[in-house]
């Protein structure tokens, strides 16, 4: 599954420390059981997109963080807001919540 979310940077706050600290998540992210891969990506120069790569229950929603992971999400968020938030699924994983559903 794909965790895909988005930060806008806070009017004021400095470039340098939002790359550092979405940089730290993606460090705490790849080091945390079941995360295949992490990423970040400037949108524009006030928005970073972190593409997070990691098996169900691993990363995002219904996981449980580490302290790490969790310093590092409440770093970023000192300096930015969560504007978007999505999980991406592939097809096998899609039909199978489909048919928890039957």
């Amino acid at each position: 599954m794909l965790q895909i979310t988005k930060f806008e940077m806070h009017s004021g706050a400095d470039r340098n420390t939002f790359g550092n600290a979405a940089y730290a998540v993606c460090k705490t992210a790849k080091s945390s059981p079941g995360v295949n891969d992490a990423k970040y990506y400037w949108v524009n120069p006030n928005l970073i997109a972190f593409i997070v790569d990691a098996e169900p229950g691993s990363w995002g929603s219904g996981a449980q963080p580490t302290s790490e992971a969790m310093k590092a999400l409440f770093d970023l968020s000192d300096i930015s807001t969560q504007v978007a938030n999505e999980t991406w699924m592939g097809a096998r994983e899609g039909t199978d919540n489909f048919n928890l559903a039957k």
